[in-house]
């Protein structure tokens, strides 16, 4: 079933002292990106990793959208803007412009056609239109790097525009997770809106100098994580599972659903204090993940598209999703430094899966519904702007 088709669809928890108020300012904010910048790309990238990051730009700044299938794309490119790339700095500052001057103009059904998945309801109070379906919601988080490199007070506000909608707006499900959109939240929830709601908060935790307004979005960024690694990841197994439907745990494991809530724990990490109480919490969760990923990493490298059946497919998205987490927390001292093997025979079969011209190969391009319905073949068969993101978010990391 595709995401639109849900789109008619019809859509009182605590965490106790988890959620204790924090300073507004979080102690390890700066080390995610914090290296000396260097001339264009990293040495280390491989050229067909560089082609995939030039291909990028190849694409007019206009056509890329603010869901995720652009949004990750442009992370990507900032994230080696940080490192020097100045043409991916350069590229992500028109977009934002762009977006910032023209998506406030568009009609309603004119801002629908911009991205795949379903109609929600769209803010426009703020410099940027954005609409509360989840995956559009990813857009503070490139834009928070274009603020932190260009100190740009338009994209600050969005970061708190995006937070606030999340707090505000959005529908929740009956666990109190952020819903997919305004019409599925009874439906579904699968890991993906823990990333969405749990970073986005985060962002704007660390940016707020405030304390009651900090306090208020770790207190939503905590609990949306809670919420995910309490209904999602399987402690016995080691797995993410792909979600919750019609509210009971889904019947198996997807790809990236092991990386989406990984992900989340990212997320919350690079900027919670780690002498919050939950702290060792999130990163015991990552450490969960990883033996899950050692586990059941295919012969290959990857994971196969239902983790623990290998007669699915070997995908390269999910183990892409997963390394870029685990290698930043061993980096930063959240989990042991005992993951070097996984996350280098993950580094070689992403390389393996990107041609010379810069494609991905072996990326499931489904998504969650239908990993749930055993759709397994669904391999390669439409570009999506989200595959080359995430594998440029992976290669920052794998190259530092």
């Amino acid at each position: 079933m595709e995401r639109r088709e849900f789109a008619g669809l019809v859509m009182s928890l605590t965490t106790g002292s988890l959620l204790a108020p924090l300073l507004s300012k979080a102690e390890n904010a700066e080390t995610f990106y914090g290296l000396t910048a260097a001339a264009g790309l990293p040495d280390k990238l491989p050229n067909n990793i560089k082609q995939l990051v030039r291909n990028t730009l190849k694409a007019e700044f206009k056509t890329v959208n603010t869901d995720w299938d652009g949004t990750i794309q442009i992370e990507g490119l900032l994230r080696f803007a940080n490192r020097g790339y100045k043409e991916g700095l350069d590229y992500s500052k028109k977009w934002f412009d762009y977006h910032v001057t023209h998506d406030n103009k568009l009609t309603d059904e004119e801002y629908y056609k911009q991205y795949e998945g379903p109609r929600a309801r769209i803010l426009r109070d703020g410099p940027l239109a954005f609409v509360i379906y989840s995956a559009n919601l990813g857009v503070a988080f490139p834009v928070h790097e274009l603020y932190r490199q260009t100190k740009d007070l338009k994209a600050k506000r969005v970061c708190f525009d995006v937070a606030d909608a999340i707090l505000h707006y959005a529908g929740r499900d009956r666990f109190g997770m952020l819903a997919h959109d305004d019409y599925n939240y009874m439906d579904f929830a699968i890991p993906d809106t823990a990333y969405w709601a749990t970073r986005s908060n985060a962002i704007a935790a660390s940016l707020s100098t405030d304390k009651g307004s900090a306090d208020m979005y770790w207190k939503q960024s905590i609990f949306q994580l809670d919420q995910g690694i309490k209904y999602f990841l399987d402690k016995e197994k080691g797995i993410v599972r792909t979600g919750l439907f019609k509210g009971e745990p889904a019947k198996t494991y997807w790809c990236r659903s092991q990386g989406w809530l990984i992900w989340a724990i990212s997320g919350l990490l690079r900027y919670l204090p780690k002498t919050h109480p939950y702290f060792k919490v999130a990163a015991a969760a990552m450490k969960t993940i990883a033996d899950g990923a050692v586990k059941y990493q295919s012969k290959n490298g990857g994971l196969h598209v239902l983790v623990d059946d290998p007669s699915s497919p070997e995908e390269v998205t999910g183990i892409a999703m997963v390394i870029a987490s685990v290698k930043e927390g061993m980096r930063n001292g959240w989990i042991p430094a005992n993951y070097n093997g996984l996350c280098a025979k993950g580094w070689d079969y992403i390389k393996q899966s990107v041609d010379t011209e810069g494609k991905v190969h072996n990326a499931y391009t489904g998504w969650a519904v239908t990993a749930e319905e055993k759709k397994v073949d669904l391999m390669d068969k439409n570009f999506r702007g989200f595959v080359p993101g995430i594998i440029m978010l992976a290669a920052d990391e794998m190259t530092r």
